[in-house]
């Protein structure tokens, strides 16, 4: 019988509520349309990947068009198309910030499958292997390291606890394991975070054949100043509303290229991050007590939900977990059963 794959967002799930694990991991429950920071992330993921690969940035902006081929019924056409242009924008910025950066890549999107060893004993695991994908292998002056991107709205200036995180984060030790035992000989991991926008397509005043916005009153009627021109502002006490529209597709995307030239460090960060040799063998003890309690629940039914604010207010199962249906018997709607459980490692 093939061996469960452990993965850092296995286990990550695990620890933050195991009833999210039983759903996502064990009945395999996934939505049907990703959250769109999931989508972003991993439309971002592979743009990258196919210009690491080719050097080609009209191919990895056609990969990230790809990804956004098909827009969900449930999502409006016009935000689909404003989320497509924001990953490629940022795609984009980031080869033109990098571009002279000295860095070689050795293995780009590098999944890997490693036995999951018993710190003590040194024996694998009965049930578990360890897996994951890292996002590059590269080299920088003559030494390698793991290349980690992440699209992420988390503050990244340099005194940020985004990067006092990362100095305990289990993910990338993970990966400075596999790496090693796939035969590299990673120093540290260079982080490379791409921030997403806080500025927002806006809606644009409609303008008169004069070029002047349009304001009506509550009759709808044109509002004029005292000297006879269009009033050019709103004012809401008076009823007069400024007439707007959505941004186009083009006019966003020219806004968020122009706030990416003026402030690329706003936007793009790297940093190197040190893995020892006393965090490997903190991260193979911990993922080793981890699989051993994964094993007792999957034997004893222990699937415990974790309710508070900060496990339930932005998870994708908690309609499950408040209601009463066996969904052991059926797929509740809005989800999927996938069969294999880590896609993201195909």
């Amino acid at each position: 019988m093939p061996k469960q794959k452990l993965t850092h967002s296995r286990m990550q799930s695990f620890k933050l509520c195991r009833k999210k694990h039983y759903w996502a991991y064990e009945l395999g429950f996934r939505k049907t349309v990703d959250a769109k920071a999931l989508r972003m992330g991993s439309a971002g993921h592979e743009g990258l990947d196919v210009y690491k690969k080719t050097g080609s940035l009209e191919q990895a902006i056609h990969a990230v068009e790809a990804m956004y081929a098909i827009c969900p019924d449930q999502i409006d056409e016009l935000d689909w198309a404003y989320e497509k242009e924001t990953v490629e924008v940022l795609v984009a910025g980031w080869v033109w910030r990098w571009s002279e950066f000295p860095l070689t890549i050795i293995e780009s999107e590098q999944a890997f499958s490693i036995p999951l060893l018993n710190p003590s004993s040194g024996e694998p695991s009965r049930l578990f292997e360890l897996a994951g994908k890292i996002d590059g292998i590269i080299e920088v002056e003559g030494q390698n390291y793991i290349l980690e991107h992440k699209f992420i709205g988390d503050d990244i200036s340099d005194d940020s606890d985004y990067w006092r995180r990362l100095q305990i984060d289990t993910q990338i030790t993970i990966y400075t394991y596999a790496a090693r035992m796939l035969g590299y000989n990673p120093v540290g991991v260079l982080y490379d975070v791409i921030r997403k926008p806080s500025i927002k397509p806006s809606n644009v005043p409609i303008l008169d054949d004069d070029g002047f916005k349009v304001v009506l009153d509550e009759a709808g009627e044109r509002v004029l100043t005292a000297q006879g021109k269009p009033r050019q502002s709103a004012d809401r006490s008076k009823g007069f509303v400024l007439q707007s529209r959505r941004m186009t597709v083009e006019e966003w995307s020219q806004k968020l290229q122009c706030d990416v030239e003026l402030r690329p460090e706003w936007y793009f960060a790297k940093k190197y991050i040190a893995r020892l040799d006393d965090d490997l063998e903190e991260m193979l003890k911990e993922n080793w007590e981890i699989q051993a309690t994964i094993e007792d629940a999957q034997k004893n039914g222990s699937h415990y939900k974790t309710v508070n604010l900060g496990s339930c207010s932005y998870c994708s199962y908690f309609g499950l977990c408040t209601s009463k249906f066996d969904f052991e018997k059926r797929v509740p709607d809005g989800f999927e059963r996938l069969v294999d459980v880590n896609p993201e490692l195909a």
